[in-house]
């Protein structure tokens, strides 16, 4: 049997640690809420490099992909379904996969309300159509408004990922530095009620035959025999 050199066993053990190290990151999730049918689960973790939480909420969902971006698209309302935003506004859109908006997040009084500038990019994978949004925010665009505190940290991703059947699993994660002096109670608030209540309220929004009809340029569904 050949012996390995000790260049190949230092290869073997840097893979090792490096495996391990991923394994370790995508294990750390802490489940702290799930609807009574489990098709909704929202998770936490702690981020090495923030005080703060970093959530991830899973569903499971009825639809095509079309729908859910667009839904996600648009803006009019998103008000109506994303928890706790109070109104979105198109800045630009340089083309169909990218958008640059302003979004404004409502806190109780006598918190003030958070606003932020997002860009956003959406891919889709062509074999297994896959399509995921990407999210962060830009600070170089608007001055902030002196009634609101200025998200100024944040990234994140929307993905929905088709299953059998027609089922599609969405995935909407966020880390985000609310910014200013802010209860611990509403950080609670802001990383499990967020995406708990934006995909509750997504599930029932997406039905609706506006986006269920609608027929986007820039999003492939799955045709029926690919599953």
């Amino acid at each position: 049997m050949q012996r390995m050199t000790a260049w190949q066993c230092g290869l073997i053990l840097i893979l090792s640690l490096l495996m391990s190290g991923v394994s370790a990151q995508t294990q750390n999730w802490s489940l702290e809420k799930q609807d009574d049918d489990n098709r909704i689960r929202v998770y936490t973790r702690i981020n090495p490099d923030s005080p703060l939480k970093e959530f991830r909420g899973v569903m499971q969902v009825q639809s095509s992909l079309t729908a859910l971006v667009a839904l996600i698209e648009d803006h009019h309302h998103a008000a109506e379904w994303i928890h706790q935003c109070r109104a979105i506004d198109i800045i630009e859109r340089p083309g169909a996969e990218e958008i640059m908006f302003y979004m404004v997040t409502g806190a109780p009084w006598p918190v003030k309300d958070r606003d932020s500038v997002v860009h956003s990019l959406l891919q889709q994978d062509p074999d297994t159509h896959t399509v995921r949004i990407d999210m962060a925010v830009r600070n170089d665009v608007f001055p902030p408004n002196e009634d609101m505190i200025r998200i100024t940290d944040m990234q994140g991703f929307w993905q929905f990922r088709p299953l059998a059947a027609g089922w599609v699993e969405v995935t909407y994660q966020v880390h985000a530095d609310p910014g200013g002096g802010i209860p611990g109670w509403l950080i609670n608030s802001l990383v499990v009620d967020t995406p708990y209540y934006t995909l509750r309220n997504m599930q029932k929004k997406v039905q609706e035959p506006r986006y269920q009809q609608a027929r986007l340029p820039h999003v492939r569904n799955v045709p029926d025999s690919s599953l």
